[in-house]
């Protein structure tokens, strides 16, 4: 065999709900003892990890399919079981369903979409060829009913450890809670310095958070679920800054949303965004004051955005924050194992890191 080929209509990814369409082409310059040719679809979520304990290793994985069809492009008739010379072409065309998550790779689990095709030969091994394609979820921010609500947050510390040095009450502000790639996210930091030493430091991060689901690989069944998290840096901004003791002072912050994919969940994955600010002030011990809000990143902005202003009134209803996702260390073991398989090309930028 000279070359077997998929070569797919579309390179910029699919929508959920749409068709995937190509060609397998096949060229041969001597006949191939073959019984069938059979072109395959398939997607779906994997997790998986491993944990040390005691004398053993336990692997937890979860399989989700989403979509998994074939269709027999070529057959051999009794008589002649053999692929004949020259150039083919099979078309194909498959359905893909609607409400399937977008493609993504994580470090305990993906979500995957394929084309393969394969020709069987008889005692020989099977001629196979496979290639990746993109899903890629279209998330009108439109939709929701809160992405355009200004949201706000006060925290307040009587900073130090031993010996207090006083209290720092910040008030965060942000305009809204729903994004789009390619977006400015401006924060507005109101700080009141009733301490003795001065703020120094403000910073801000995206964080995105994917939450794992699995079960024991065991020869006893088992319905009871096993998480992992991950918690991923994929934009920040900081700025130095410097409000004496007993001031206030008025501060912003902003970060590019990057090309990300949308908040997303399906029975094993989960994956989803949070805006982290810190405020550092001069002291050894207990010196931070940390905000979070949560963020739904989308692909269509919302329209008619209102101008911020930075201030929001007293009596104006804030939108009610859901408790934070917290970012504390999981409480299952670091997952030593490798990373899944080679993965197939995806969202690269998604997993940069953009500073600002």
């Amino acid at each position: 065999m000279d070359s077997l080929e998929i070569v797919l209509d579309r390179r910029d990814g699919y929508e959920p709900g749409q068709q995937v369409s190509g060609k397998v082409i096949l060229n041969n310059c001597t006949e191939i003892k073959a019984s069938h040719l059979t072109i395959c679809i398939h997607g779906g979520a994997f997790t998986h990890w491993s944990e040390h304990r005691y004398s053993e290793t336990v692997y937890f994985s979860s399989t989700v399919d989403y979509v998994k069809e074939e269709f027999l492009a070529w057959s051999a008739s009794e008589e002649n079981k053999k692929f004949p010379i020259g150039h083919h072409v099979f078309p194909f065309i498959f359905q893909l369903p609607t409400g399937i998550p977008p493609s993504y790779e994580g470090a305990h689990g993906r979500v995957r979409y394929s084309v393969r095709v394969e020709l069987d030969r008889p005692w020989k091994f099977s001629k196979t060829q496979q290639v990746y394609f993109q899903v890629i979820s279209n998330v009108d921010l439109n939709t929701l009913a809160y992405g355009n609500n200004p949201v706000a947050k006060r925290e307040a510390k009587d900073i130090g450890s031993v010996f207090k040095k006083g209290i720092v009450t910040t008030t965060i502000t942000i305009p809204k809670q729903a994004y789009a790639p390619g977006e400015s996210l401006p924060i507005i930091i109101n700080i009141d310095n009733l301490s003795t030493r001065p703020v120094y430091c403000i910073r801000a991060e995206l964080l995105q958070h994917t939450h794992y689901h699995a079960t024991k690989n065991s020869i006893f069944s088992s319905s009871k679920e096993y998480h992992k998290n991950e918690t991923k840096m994929v934009a920040e901004s900081r700025k130095t800054i410097k409000i004496a003791a007993k001031s206030v002072g008025n501060e912003e912050l902003s970060i590019k949303i990057p090309k990300l994919i949308p908040n997303f969940g399906c029975p094993i994955i989960m994956v989803e965004y949070c805006l982290s600010v810190k405020v550092d002030t001069e002291t050894s011990m207990n010196n931070t004051l940390h905000s979070e809000f949560p963020i739904f990143i989308g692909t269509v902005q919302i329209n008619n955005s209102m101008t911020f202003s930075g201030t929001i009134n007293e009596k104006t209803d804030l939108m009610l924050l859901p408790p934070p996702y917290s970012c504390s260390t999981p409480s299952a073991p670091t997952d030593d194992s490798p990373s899944p398989s080679a993965p197939p090309p995806t969202y690269e930028e998604s997993f940069s890191t953009i500073k600002n």
